[in-house]
């Protein structure tokens, strides 16, 4: 939604009927005639409400009010309640007296679009789940979303691996694959873990994905790493974009062939198919496998990052 200055939110209601309802601040029917004319499906499930205060204008007074509120050294958490057209304050029933304080003093101003929640405790993080870590066959690539209204997010392995997976003993459901072609891919949704735009390090160190370099943006010469279960943290040189497997699931030219010229003994084993490449901050692929013996050995594939997006119909996940 582009209508940043009049677009208040959208919520998705199913009883007594299903129905998404979008709020704008002034002419909303009119705002929102392109969108119906492109999601002509929607038309009939879609009401436009009035609303006095924009989402964009609703986050500005969250992340003043956050700011302002820590600043005091008030511990808070924070949301927006688009039913209510407001922003709601998470404030532990600890931490009232302080809060009450610095509002009592002018410390403290809270505009008429913030209501306070009082609550036994704050929030706590849950286990995450991202890419680089050790499933039960292979090493998870990276984390995905799938759709527009309704997401649904997931992590990716190489679809040459089992397609029964689990993490830690949870198991992992699978939703779909594609291992023909120009794909080697699979992905499972992550049931009680929060699935986190980052892959594994090593040693307890992560690093976000913020980017996703396609193959045509991937040239020879590039210095790309991976992480894997079984060999850890490498580091290799592009040095073929055109390479073909020849195996009977994969026989086309679009993977990518790294050279072991970086100063490790291999770049790849047995388990660490599927993890993640990567350059800096920016998503290249998932393995696929590697050369064990001849004047390549220690050598890897993968695919590439697009390929893993166009064979499962998911997206990268480049933020939380």
């Amino acid at each position: 939604m582009n209508e940043t200055e009049t677009f208040a939110g959208l919520w998705i209601e199913h009883k007594p009927k299903f129905k998404i309802v979008v709020q704008f601040t002034r002419n909303g029917e009119e705002t929102i005639k392109p969108y119906m004319k492109q999601y002509a499906e929607l038309a009939n499930i879609v009401e436009v409400r009035t609303a006095k205060v924009s989402l964009a204008d609703l986050q500005r007074d969250q992340n003043n009010v956050i700011d302002s509120v820590s600043a005091l050294g008030i511990p808070v958490q924070s949301g927006i309640n688009v039913y209510e057209n407001s922003v709601k304050l998470y404030l532990a029933k600890s931490s009232q007296k302080q809060f009450n304080d610095a509002l009592q003093q002018r410390k403290l101003q809270l505009p008429d679009k913030i209501k306070v929640d009082l609550v036994e405790g704050l929030a706590e993080d849950y286990a995450n789940i991202y890419g680089g870590l050790s499933l039960s066959y292979c090493t998870s690539g990276f984390s995905v979303k799938q759709g527009w209204i309704f997401i649904t997010k997931g992590i990716t392995t190489a679809g040459h691996c089992d397609n029964t997976q689990s993490y830690s003993g949870t198991n992992l459901p699978f939703q779909s694959e594609n291992w023909a072609g120009s794909y080697d891919i699979q992905w499972h949704t992550a049931p009680g873990y929060t699935v986190t735009n980052k892959i594994n390090l090593g040693s307890g160190s992560t690093r976000d994905i913020t980017a996703k370099k396609s193959r045509s943006s991937q040239a020879v010469g590039n210095y790309v790493c991976k992480y894997g279960v079984t060999t850890g943290y490498t580091c290799g040189y592009i040095s073929d974009t055109s390479f073909n497997p020849r195996t009977s699931q994969n026989n086309v030219s679009t993977f990518i062939l790294v050279d072991n010229t970086a100063g490790w003994s291999t770049l790849a084993g047995p388990g660490d198919s599927g993890g993640p490449w990567f350059a800096n901050n920016d998503a290249y692929g998932t393995l696929k496998g590697g050369f064990t013996s001849g004047p390549n050995a220690g050598d890897a594939v993968y695919m590439a990052v697009d390929y893993l997006e166009s064979g499962l119909g998911v997206s990268v996940m480049t933020s939380p």
